[in-house]
């Protein structure tokens, strides 16, 4: 993914890598549901997946939705039916106090995905704030343009970690 925009090639410039990174993990969950779709479970495997409650295409049953808190968590475990996955989005029925609910998960809404029966885990960022940023900057007017100058500053950007900090050292 590459600007080719000449009139505001300012903006951004080379390949988004952090958004190419992320669809490539998300990938791997999609991935996993579908197989767990197709096949159950494998082994001791299970999943606790969270997600953004406030994004507007998830749903999910009113009181799974706390207020004080955007982030939903699910566990897929022993009690799962219909799991259904398409490229955008996963649905499944899950049980709640004995009574059957939908969920329906954008796969853009997770911020992460467990399994700790092998003890992996990924961590997402929330994608939409800075990516609307970038996609409305050109309609907006001076004082939006600092809004969003201000929100692309709080964004991080990647830091390159070596991973001899982790490895036992003999």
């Amino acid at each position: 993914m590459t600007n080719n925009d000449d009139n505001n090639s300012s903006n951004s410039k080379g390949f988004d890598y952090d958004f190419l990174v992320e669809e490539s993990l998300k990938n791997v969950v999609k991935k996993v549901l579908k197989i767990t779709s197709e096949t159950g479970l494998v082994g001791n495997s299970h999943f606790f997946i969270t997600f953004n409650g406030n994004d507007q295409d998830v749903i999910v049953p009113a009181e799974l939705k706390n207020v004080d808190n955007s982030e939903i968590k699910i566990i897929i475990q022993h009690q799962f039916w219909d799991l259904k996955t398409s490229d955008d989005h996963f649905e499944v029925i899950l049980s709640f106090n004995g009574e059957k609910k939908n969920i329906f998960v954008p796969f853009k809404a997770i911020t992460s995905f467990t399994d700790p029966s092998v003890g992996f885990g990924l961590q997402f960022k929330i994608e939409d704030n800075l990516k609307d940023a970038n996609l409305s900057i050109n309609e907006s007017s001076d004082h939006d343009k600092s809004k969003i100058s201000s929100l692309q500053k709080d964004q991080k950007s990647g830091e390159i970690v070596s991973l001899d900090e982790f490895r036992d050292k003999k």
